[in-house]
C-alpha cells in the first residue's frame, strides 16, 4: 500500500486499514466479509490480526457478539442535531401554548403531527423532519433516557 492512502483504502469494504480500525473497536466481520477481503488483499502480505482472524473463522471461534450493534458516529451526530431541534421547537411550542395557544391554523390541525401536548408535537415534528425511521416515542424514550 502506497505512504498516501485514498479514501478507498481507508474506508473501502475490504480495505485492511479500515477492518483493523473495526476489529479493534470490537466489530468483526462475517465470514463472507472475510473471504472478499482475503480476496481483495490476495496480492499483499496479510497482517497478523487477519491472519488470527482467519483461523479463529476456520476453527469455529469467530463469533459475532450478541444484540444490537453499536450507533455509529453519523448517526449518533444526526439524533444529537435532532435532540438540539427538539429542544428549541418545544420551547417555541410552550411559549405559543402561553401566548395565542396550540390550535393554529385549520390546515395545521388536520396533521398528525399538530395533535397532543407541546412535548409530543415537538417530538413528531421533529422526527418527521429529521429521523423518518424513529418513531417519535422512540425519540422521546431515548431522549428522557439521556438526561
Amino acid at each position: 500500500m502506497s505512504e498516501n492512502p485514498s479514501l478507498y483504502d481507508l474506508f473501502g469494504p475490504t480495505s485492511l486499514k479500515r477492518w483493523e480500525r473495526l476489529v479493534s473497536e470490537g466489530e468483526l466481520p462475517t465470514k463472507q466479509q472475510l473471504a472478499e477481503i482475503i480476496e481483495a488483499n490476495a496480492g499483499e502480505p496479510l497482517p497478523p490480526w487477519l491472519i488470527e482472524l482467519v483461523a479463529k473463522a476456520l476453527r469455529g471461534k469467530l463469533k459475532q457478539r450478541a444484540g444490537r450493534r453499536k450507533q455509529r458516529v453519523l448517526s449518533e451526530m444526526w439524533f444529537t442535531a435532532a435532540a438540539f431541534e427538539y429542544s428549541r421547537v418545544l420551547r417555541w411550542l410552550q411559549k405559543r401554548e402561553h401566548t395565542i395557544e396550540l390550535r393554529g391554523w385549520s390546515i395545521l390541525q388536520r396533521n398528525d403531527w399538530w395533535q397532543g401536548p407541546p412535548h409530543e408535537r415537538a417530538a413528531r415534528i421533529v422526527t418527521a423532519r429529521r429521523l423518518r425511521h424513529m418513531h417519535w416515542r422512540t425519540f422521546l424514550n431515548k431522549i428522557s433516557s439521556q438526561q
